[in-house]
């Protein structure tokens, strides 16, 4: 058995480090990393934590500010490059795989948690934003914490991961906003559904006050100075972006890119 581990756990090392490896080896790709790339390096170079920016005075309202910190921070200690922009992302990755290992060794075996770290390790999607200037990485992580809080919580159980699924939705509201709710819910709605007997009781196991208020805390702030910051803010990425580009065809391409105008005074 220990052989056998060894043996996974060199491959799983093996891909990682080589995504490790080509961050800094491959140019920024399409045209989704260098527009993210240049938001995290005027904030690094602006010192403005609050408003990520196209450009001076041109706001990016289409995505919360969590992937650009990282970013923006990574620069501050590496300096402008191709890897330093990346790291986060492979630091966020690095801590799913951990998660799924946790819970797969959890719920099953210690064989079940090695085929289901190299599984995900190896989805092209995983393996693609592990290095890449976006912020599903972050989507990723806050979902897959608060998931993954939930379900050990309903098994059994206690400490710390009572509380790290409601710092998930913290990751997941700041890295993407309300969509991280409904990529959660839904899982727990089906649950819910299914075994709602147990679920009642078992649903008490999470301090519901005292987390939505800690999650409220961390969350809310940004988006309030945000929109003091750049007025308009939030009717463009509550309203536009998860009401009216859905509902109003005509107008959803007005939505689907952050306004060029600038903000108002």
């Amino acid at each position: 058995m220990s052989k056998r581990f060894n043996v996974w756990l060199l491959i799983l090392a093996a891909v990682l480090v080589s995504r490790f490896i080509g961050m800094a080896f491959f140019p920024f790709a399409d045209t989704t990393e260098p527009r993210y790339a240049e938001i995290a390096r005027l904030m690094a170079e602006t010192g403005d934590w609050i408003t990520p920016w196209f450009e001076p005075g041109v706001p990016f309202w289409g995505k919360p500010p969590l992937s650009f910190w990282a970013q923006a921070a990574a620069i501050k200690v590496f300096g402008v490059s191709e890897f330093s922009l990346r790291f986060p992302s492979w630091l966020a990755t690095l801590a799913m795989v951990w998660l799924v290992w946790r819970l797969a060794k959890q719920l099953w075996t210690v064989q079940v948690a090695q085929w289901s770290c190299l599984v995900f390790a190896t989805m092209a999607l995983t393996y693609i934003s592990a290095g890449a200037v976006m912020t599903d990485a972050f989507l990723a992580l806050g979902t897959t914490l608060t998931l993954i809080s939930f379900c050990l919580v309903m098994s059994g159980e206690r400490g710390a991961w009572r509380w790290l699924f409601f710092l998930g939705l913290v990751i997941g509201l700041l890295s993407k906003g309300p969509l991280a709710l409904v990529l959660i819910g839904i899982p727990i709605m089906l649950w819910l559904l299914l075994s709602w007997r147990e679920a009642i009781s078992n649903l008490r196991r999470l301090p519901w006050w005292r987390g939505t208020l800690m999650t409220a805390l961390l969350v809310c702030p940004w988006y309030i100075l945000a929109e003091l910051k750049t007025p308009g803010f939030l009717d463009y990425f509550i309203v536009g972006e998860h009401i009216r580009r859905f509902l109003d065809l005509d107008g959803q391409a007005t939505y689907m890119e952050a306004p060029t105008h600038s903000p108002k005074a």
